[in-house]
């Protein structure tokens, strides 16, 4: 009864907060460049409601259902400096004429929100923080958002696992140290609290901003090495589709010897999204498949996924987003290769090893805009992932696990200063044959604030407290506090500095894993503890006029009992996570972004230096690479586009030597040098935009590892078909 008069009054609410703000009016206006030409696609929202919308082709934005009173009309683009001017409604329809943005060198987005859980510029925030659009993923024909962050300064991929500053190592299907976020809210697995970049519907993202450095002061745990938050797409005014269809083929091995296969190895894939919006009600639905027959044996792939977005817009104040996704997947399960003279065909006994696994999600979002500083979020998903395989000796493994995360913020500004605050609360289950029955559970608060001591001078100061549980090992908590500075001494150039505590509760699959396969046992570990560290970063960026950006930023940080997979003593193949160790990491990273040519020529450049020691053993940290340098260039003239991307990626100065007593030839590794191009041009088929672009990907056929015994892509052709608008 009491949950009938709940939802009741519920509905109530949301009905008087409809009728009180009723619409009134609508803003119309064009956005240009310096040029005068249009910009398609700038973002333009109403501070202090949640009404926006999106130029289209001829540069113009329509925002309706607007109420009477005086807003803040904000304009923001990659590659423009945002633009704001106050507007006042009070008829049914206001023009603001033609608004014309500046350029800027940001290749990036010009406002993100994961730094601080809300709306800020850039240059406002006291840490690292990149970003990744939609248009980059497209062009670089992305199909899942592991390939997407390849070129992000500072990250590196270890197959599936992110990397970021040296944070991570490898330890296979098991464990994050980066928080992933699907629009600020939690996306990790209830049993491995692993990221699973296969399930997110990439032709819904609108950007990925990735925080560089701990983030547990505001995110809790597993934000221990940075954070990836994913930004899906608004559902506009006007209708949008998107379709997309493309085609591959691997070369031949390099040598004779390592062909496995006397036939072609293809890629294939087909992709569709439509959205549009009834009135106050948006919807956006989306599919894609995905075929790789793989360039290794038995390293194949077959994927289906289909996805949902209900955007209701309660009145010009109140927003609730509702969205989900499904996943099917089955491939099969290339573990590591027979030897280095056959590096395509797996070690004996894993030729017909197979995964299957069904994932699919559900978020809610609801914003509430009391005032245009003030208000509340309420956010939280169910996430239920079930995966089962023939790998282990004996039989298969089968693992079902669910993760329900729920979080409430409120956001105010009390004179100068801006609070931040919430609580988040998290529960997690496992039934399986790998980890047994067990359940998590995490409670937490969090507290910031933002306070201007001058007019160049701001200061950041919060904390997290968090209070974890998991069966049968001890309960523990974690206080996280932070301290962040950001000093404008002219402009366009800002001096940061942060400093903070961070921490990672380790999952269940490490706590509690029993399994074989292929030579190796793992077995449980129930006196594992909590990893925690701490960190300091000193940066500093400034924009050169309107052509180069240049950030230079220099991070430390001190790690206590990281938790590794180590191969016992005694025994042959005995594998246990362990807190291992103690470790410090430090380096330095230097980006640098440039736009030439009235916009045509784009030239970004990134280089990242990576010291990681482990303290104990005076010698370097697993599976970390020391340097990083990624490039790209990209020119865009009339209707083609040429792009150039480099990445260099030096050998792992350290192993974990023990793997040798499985894989073969597992000290074999060389410096990475990869390069990718891209040809493309555009072109209308009566009123339809299309757009047909060819990827080559490892141009040079250069042959290194990925990681133990794991030969990366060989160089393949991608021919891609699209259409949008």
């Amino acid at each position: 009864m009491m949950g009938y008069w709940t939802g009741k009054i519920f509905c109530l609410i949301l009905l008087i907060g409809h009728f009180l703000f009723a619409q009134q009016g609508s803003i119309h206006g064009k956005v240009v460049n310096e040029n005068r030409e249009p910009l398609i696609g700038a973002n333009v929202y109403l501070q202090g409601t949640v009404l926006g919308s999106a130029t289209d082709e001829n540069g113009e934005f329509y925002i309706e259902d607007v109420p009477q009173g005086e807003f803040v009309l904000n304009v923001s683009m990659i590659g423009y400096k945002p633009f704001s001017r106050r507007v006042i409604v009070k008829e049914a329809s206001i023009e603001v004429g033609v608004i014309e943005l500046s350029p800027t060198a940001l290749a990036g987005e010009p406002v993100v929100v994961t730094a601080g859980k809300y709306e800020q510029k850039i240059q406002d925030v006291p840490v690292s923080l990149s970003t990744v659009n939609a248009e980059e993923i497209t062009y670089r024909n992305n199909i899942t958002l592991n390939q997407a962050l390849q070129y992000v300064p500072g990250v590196n991929m270890n197959s599936s696992q992110v990397n970021i500053r040296g944070s991570s190592g490898y330890s296979r299907g098991v464990g994050s140290r980066v928080l992933l976020l699907m629009d600020g809210i939690p996306f990790l697995t209830g049993d491995t609290r692993e990221i699973n970049f296969d399930i997110i519907p990439i032709y819904m993202i609108e950007r990925v901003e990735v925080l560089k450095g701990a983030g547990s002061a505001l995110y809790g745990s597993s934000a221990l090495g940075g954070v990836i938050n994913v930004i899906t797409r608004k559902i506009n005014d006007t209708p949008f589709y998107y379709a997309k269809l493309y085609g591959g083929v691997y070369s031949e091995p390099s040598f004779e010897s390592w062909r496995w296969s006397d036939r072609r190895r293809y890629l294939n894939g087909q992709t569709f999204s439509y959205s549009r919006k009834w009135g106050n009600i948006g919807v956006m639905v989306g599919g894609a498949r995905d075929e790789d027959d793989s360039y290794r044996q038995n390293s194949w792939r077959r994927r289906w996924r289909g996805s949902g977005k209900l955007q209701w817009d309660i009145s010009p104040f109140q927003q609730l987003t509702l969205s989900g996704s499904y996943m099917f997947q089955k491939r099969g399960n290339f573990l590591y290769w027979k030897d280095v003279n056959h590096p395509l065909v797996p070690a004996s006994g894993q030729e017909d090893d197979w995964v299957q696994s069904r994932r699919f999600y559900l978020t809610a979002h609801y914003r509430y805009v009391f005032t245009p500083h003030q208000f509340l979020t309420v956010r939280g998903i169910w996430f239920h992932n079930r995966f089962e395989d023939n790998v282990a000796e004996g039989g298969g493994n089968v693992s079902t696990s669910r993760n329900f995360d729920g979080e409430v913020q409120y956001n105010v500004q009390i004179g100068s200063w801006f609070w931040t605050g919430g609580i988040e609360a998290t529960l997690n289950s496992a039934n399986s044959n790998i980890f047994g029955d067990h359940q998590g559970k995490n409670g937490a608060g969090y507290l910031q604030v933002e306070i201007p001591l001058n007019s160049h001078l701001r200061a950041t100061l919060g904390g997290r407290f968090d209070y974890f549980d998991m069966d049968s090992v001890k309960s523990d908590h974690q206080l996280n506090p932070k301290l962040g500075l950001v000093w404008k001494p002219m402009n366009g150039t800002a001096l940061r500095a942060s400093m903070g505590w961070a921490f990672r509760a380790p999952s269940p699959g490490e706590v509690f894993i029993t399994t074989s396969a292929e030579g190796f046992k793992l077995i449980p570990n129930y006196e594992l503890k909590p990893e925690r560290s701490r960190y300091l970063e000193i940066g500093v960026n400034r924009f050169f006029g309107k052509n180069v950006y240049l950030d230079i930023a220099g991070f430390y940080s001190r790690f206590e009992d990281l938790i590794e997979a180590d191969f016992l003593p005694h025994g042959q193949g005995e594998i246990q996570f362990q807190n291992i160790t103690r470790a410090r990491i430090m380096g330095v990273e230097t980006s640098l972004n440039g736009t030439f040519f009235r916009r045509s020529l784009q030239i970004n450049l990134g280089h990242t230096y990576v010291d990681p020691r482990d303290l104990v053993k005076n010698d370097f940290l697993n599976f970390r690479p020391r340097h990083l340098f990624y490039g790209s260039l990209q020119w865009s003239k009339f209707f083609y586009q040429i792009g150039v991307d480099y990445r260099y990626i030096r050998r792992y100065d350290r192993i974990d030597e023990k793997l040798a007593i499985v894989v073969k030839d597992a000290q074999e590794r060389v410096d990475a040098h990869v390069l990718d191009l891209r040809f493309a041009t555009q072109f209308l088929l009566g009123r339809l935009p299309f757009r047909i672009s060819l990827q080559i990907n490892n141009v040079l056929r250069y042959n290194y590892v990925d990681l133990v015994g794991s030969l990366a892509p060989l160089r393949n052709f991608v021919i891609t078909l699209e259409s949008g608008g």
